[in-house]
């Protein structure tokens, strides 16, 4: 059985609090991200279903 010395477990606990705090800061810079991202994103959408009927036309237009 390893022996843990009391600073092993220190370096242990280090990590274990630095990778948590990386976590949480990824997982807030994501929401963040997806919640003033969406309405621009929505908009792109909109604005190109807006002009899918105008390429369709162009699209079918026969030439005379």
């Amino acid at each position: 059985m390893t022996v843990v010395t009391p600073r092993v477990a220190r370096s242990r606990k280090a990590v274990r609090a630095l990778l948590t705090t990386a976590t949480v800061v990824v997982l807030a810079a994501a929401a963040l991200g997806a919640v003033y991202g969406a309405p621009g994103l929505l908009d792109a959408i909109l604005r190109l279903a807006e002009s899918v009927p105008a390429w369709w036309e162009e699209l079918t237009a026969t030439t005379p």
